[in-house]
């Protein structure tokens, strides 16, 4: 019980280091490369249309779940061109808890809240794209998964046990990308 109580605290202080809080924020400019961790820029992917308009004013798709502690559960969210689901295992959360998550019409982006929330379990995003805009990537890119800090000011990137893209139909697939608390997160590539 106390290693668990341990893991636990660490997990809060964990989270609130890695720069998630519930202060309402502006979402970075997509448009812009942002700085990743390793000092690198990073390239986030967009959906048709959204050169230089501002993310405040684009549209967004949402949805929510009340998720049972005791058991888990799954938010789903299908956008125009994006279709998200978010699985949250049994006994990850401290008690059951009304979820939110937030597809941005205009770039490949996740909000999630409560902003801050902490799994004791990680949660996994299932994501897909249709639509996207990767004319610009470079042949050979990766594309990953990312939180943004808002701390740091810094895209972080995150695990997944896949993720596909091809370049000509503009199409993304991300499979069990780590969630292990809520802010937003967002998919795109190292700028070389």
């Amino acid at each position: 019980m106390k290693k668990q109580f341990t893991s636990y605290v660490l997990a809060i202080l964990f989270g609130w280091l890695m720069g998630c809080n519930s202060n309402p924020v502006q979402m970075p400019d997509q448009n812009s490369a942002q700085v990743s961790s390793a000092g690198r820029q990073v390239q986030l992917l967009e959906l048709p249309g959204t050169a230089g308009k501002n993310l405040a004013k684009k549209s967004q798709t949402s949805g929510s779940g009340l998720i049972s502690a005791d058991s888990g559960g799954e938010v789903k969210v299908i956008g125009q061109f994006q279709t998200a689901t978010l699985t949250i295992p049994k006994n990850a959360l401290k008690k059951d808890q009304s979820i939110s998550m937030t597809l941005d019409d205009c770039g490949a982006q996740v909000k999630f809240s409560p902003e801050g929330l902490i799994f004791k379990k990680h949660a996994q995003l299932n994501y897909a794209a249709t639509g996207l805009d990767l004319s610009s990537v470079p042949v050979g890119a990766v594309i990953n998964l990312y939180y943004y800090n808002e701390i740091s000011g810094a895209y972080e990137q995150m695990s997944s046990v896949s993720i596909t893209y091809d370049k000509e139909a503009g199409t993304l697939t991300c499979v069990n990308g780590d969630i292990p608390h809520f802010c937003l997160y967002a998919f795109g590539y190292i700028k070389r």
